[in-house]
């Protein structure tokens, strides 16, 4: 037997050796970066703890809850609300306002039966595309629920979010802030703010951050305005409720739009996570 073929064994044996080791110890031919594991990992656990975090309020819509939701049945800016124009369709809130040409503005309401107080609101909300009513995501400290002895005698300290959707055009839109309280200047964003978007067009990330010392108002987690409490007569400090509505009038809104034509806001999910 020559030298290169006992070399030629030799080889063969050590690479079927090596093979056989690596079997054995369950080595991986393309094995993953171990940091990025362990980082994908951590990303999902954080992700499902803040999903089960018990002190977050998260609606999706799968159903109209009435327990968690008060739809509106009364008279406000000057419209009729209803349970037939607040309801649940296909995973979404659809609130409808109707310029009826027999009954007039139908409106639709709706807010929670639980108080809030500080902490990060959220919501995915598509406002409607007809010109001339008001869409709304707001704050509303109405009613002092640790008494019984009336249901309109809170601070009526509110935060807004407003679409006035006579605003709304291609690749542009715009929404106005507000926060409000009895008896104290209001602030409000004058002029509204412009966006490079319309709202109307798809659903986006609405929300505030309400802290001890300041509101922050943010769109896809852009901030575009923040109120600090030290530029202006109001602090909110108490409990308050949370509200959506739909309602036109003539001035401000420029409305009403066209009569009998269905004016749709819809609301995927809400999300409160409270302060630490």
């Amino acid at each position: 037997m020559t030298k290169h073929t006992l070399l030629l064994i030799a080889t063969i044996i050590l690479i079927v050796s090596i093979g056989t080791i690596g079997c054995a110890l369950d080595l991986p031919v393309d094995a993953v970066d171990e940091n990025e594991q362990l980082t994908e990992q951590d990303e999902a656990e954080e992700e499902n703890e803040g999903e089960s975090n018990p002190n977050v309020f998260l609606e999706t819509f799968d159903t109209l809850d009435t327990s968690v939701w008060q739809v509106a049945t009364w008279s406000e800016h000057g419209g009729q609300t209803g349970y037939d124009r607040c309801f649940v369709e296909d995973g979404k809130l659809n609130m409808i306002f109707i310029n009826d040409s027999v009954d007039g503005y139908l409106n639709a309401a709706l807010q929670t039966r639980e108080e809030y107080l500080y902490g990060t609101w959220e919501a995915s909300l598509k406002p409607s595309s007809v010109p001339g009513v008001l869409n709304s995501f707001f704050t509303i400290d109405w009613d002092d629920m640790s008494t019984s002895s009336s249901t309109s005698d809170g601070t009526k300290q509110e935060i807004d979010i407003e679409f006035l959707t006579y605003t709304f055009a291609e690749d542009f839109g715009r929404v106005h802030y507000a926060v409000h309280a009895e008896g104290y200047n209001s602030y409000e964003s004058v002029p509204d703010i412009a966006l490079d978007f319309n709202p109307s067009d798809d659903f986006h990330t609405w929300g505030f951050e309400i802290t001890p010392e300041f509101i922050r108002w943010f769109v896809d987690d852009i901030t575009l305005r923040t109120y600090t409490y030290s530029e202006g007569d109001i602090n909110i400090t108490e409990p308050y409720q949370l509200k959506l509505n739909v309602w036109s009038k003539e001035n401000w809104i420029n409305g009403p739009p066209e009569a009998d034509v269905e004016c749709i806001y819809q609301i995927d999910w809400i999300r409160f996570t409270p302060a630490e």
